[in-house]
């Protein structure tokens, strides 16, 4: 199951990059010459520390969410990936919107699909 969550991270990824480039016709699809993204690939010692700095504050030690700030653990890492993109793009979603953005503009790619993947796995 990691792994295909792994790969459907790569693959919302690889959709925003196609996007960024103006090239939208094969967003979200795996060419036979991309690298494939295996369960190894995902730096979960990272990701920890970035939730641990920035995430556990609000959405709680577990990502089980607390006041205002929405339960991520029960998320696909598909949709936090997502969001998280939207945010590094400065895109405001809702009332904590200012504290996404500030956070998420600091991570990369990598750290996003690292994130996603920690975030809806690690707390089961």
């Amino acid at each position: 199951m990691l792994k295909s969550q792994v790969l459907a991270v790569f693959l919302i990824i690889s959709g925003f990059a196609a996007r960024a480039d103006g090239d939208s016709s094969d967003a979200g699809t795996v060419k036979a010459d991309d690298p494939v993204i295996m369960e190894q690939d995902i730096d979960f010692e990272s990701a920890e520390k970035i939730f641990r700095k920035s995430c556990r504050a609000c959405h709680g030690n577990k990502a089980q969410g607390a006041a205002s700030y929405p339960k991520l653990s029960d998320k696909e890492p598909e949709h936090i990936a997502e969001m998280l993109e939207r945010y590094r793009a400065g895109e405001k979603i809702g009332p904590n919107s200012i504290l996404m953005i500030q956070h998420a503009k600091k991570l990369s790619d990598e750290d996003i699909a690292n994130l996603a993947v920690y975030v809806a796995t690690a707390f089961d």
